[in-house]
């Protein structure tokens, strides 16, 4: 009676294994590695994000936010693009990231009012000092 209780258990801990193994790497054809995290649940929303806590910031206009969400969705699409080019040099690759990243923050400025632009240059000036010294600080033990 034993004997057939573990081999029961066996089998079902088996049959659990195997659907789980067929669950991860279901749709998949043969060959491909399974998909990252990262691809699995991709970000949704960044730029909305972005433009909401730039809105909160600086007080957009709905006219403003329908003109730099595009801006935003345009920027990130053209790092993803970038990133998905891995055979580019990383020092190439960084270069070409921070020149999309200039655009877009030139194309967001013009359609800032001036008031908004300086709160917007503040708050970068802001966060500048906070990276720099967490840059600087060593890791901290636990």
């Amino acid at each position: 009676m034993r004997r057939i209780w573990i081999l029961t258990t066996a089998a079902c801990v088996l049959g659990g294994l195997v659907g789980i193994g067929q669950s991860m790497f279901a749709g998949q054809e043969a060959g491909e590695a399974p998909p990252t995290a990262r691809q699995a649940r991709p970000h949704r929303g960044q730029a909305e994000r972005e433009l909401q806590r730039m809105s909160d910031a600086l007080n957009l206009t709905e006219e403003q936010k329908a003109r730099i969400l595009p801006v935003l969705q345009e920027r990130n699409q053209q790092l993803k693009d970038l990133r998905a080019k891995s055979s580019l040099p990383q020092g190439y690759a960084r270069a070409k990231a921070t020149e999309i990243r200039k655009s877009a923050r030139r194309r967001i400025d013009q359609i800032l009012t001036p008031e908004q632009r300086e709160k917007q240059k503040t708050l970068r000036q802001g966060i500048r000092p906070k990276r720099s010294a967490q840059a600087g600080q060593p890791p901290q033990s636990q």
